[in-house]
């Protein structure tokens, strides 16, 4: 008797427009729904589990949520993140009315998905006092622009951007991947990525 396939859906949620259009230029590389769209400003908590709660009703078998570290630095509004995290990430959560089981997993990008930009140019574990630090080297690098202009129109795809301005996409997975060893290792809470993670779990479905 034959199996039907059980096909994995996965959704993809990000913080700001930033991750939208660079996800959105990753249309083809990876099989992955971004939803829900994302407006021009960066959500807050609860926007945020109010994305993610509807993913599951959706019944979406994984769930990533890109997350953002400048602004979960301390205060409310890292309470705020910590506990959104100790509530879905790595966690399986199952609709039983639905038949459905959702894995929700957060990948943590400091100071910003930038930092990601970055590795694909060179590694760094220098601390960056804010974002706009970050973006500046970035723009020092390859002419990077921060603006809705650039993101959405002028650079035709930040993908493409980052590859035909020098980068290259297996050095920003390897350099993602030493950031999170030496994190570990020397126990820094600052400059890394685990988007190597996304990457491995998202291309693999």
């Amino acid at each position: 008797m034959r199996t039907r396939a059980i096909r994995t859906t996965i959704a993809v949620i990000g913080e700001g427009p930033t991750e939208k259009y660079y996800l959105k230029s990753l249309e083809g590389i990876i099989h992955a729904q971004v939803k829900p769209m994302i407006p021009n400003h960066a959500t807050s908590m609860l926007e945020l589990e109010r994305r993610i709660e509807q993913c599951i009703d959706d019944g979406y078998n994984m769930i990533f949520c890109l997350i953002d570290m400048d602004n979960k630095k301390e205060g409310r509004n890292r309470e705020n993140y910590l506990r959104l995290k100790t509530k879905y990430h790595q966690k399986t959560i199952t609709r039983k009315r639905q038949g459905t089981e959702s894995l929700v997993r957060f990948f943590e990008n400091e100071r910003c998905l930038e930092i990601w930009f970055l590795f694909h140019f060179k590694y760094t574990t220098q601390p960056f006092n804010n974002s706009n630090e970050l973006t500046k080297e970035l723009e020092r690098i390859c002419n990077y622009e921060k603006t809705e202009d650039f993101l959405s129109r002028k650079c035709k795809g930040l993908h493409h951007f980052l590859l035909a301005n020098g980068g290259n996409f297996d050095k920003a997975i390897d350099n993602s991947e030493k950031s999170l060893l030496s994190k570990l290792k020397e126990g820094r809470e600052h400059t890394y990525s685990e988007m190597a993670d996304f990457f491995h779990e998202v291309m693999k479905n």
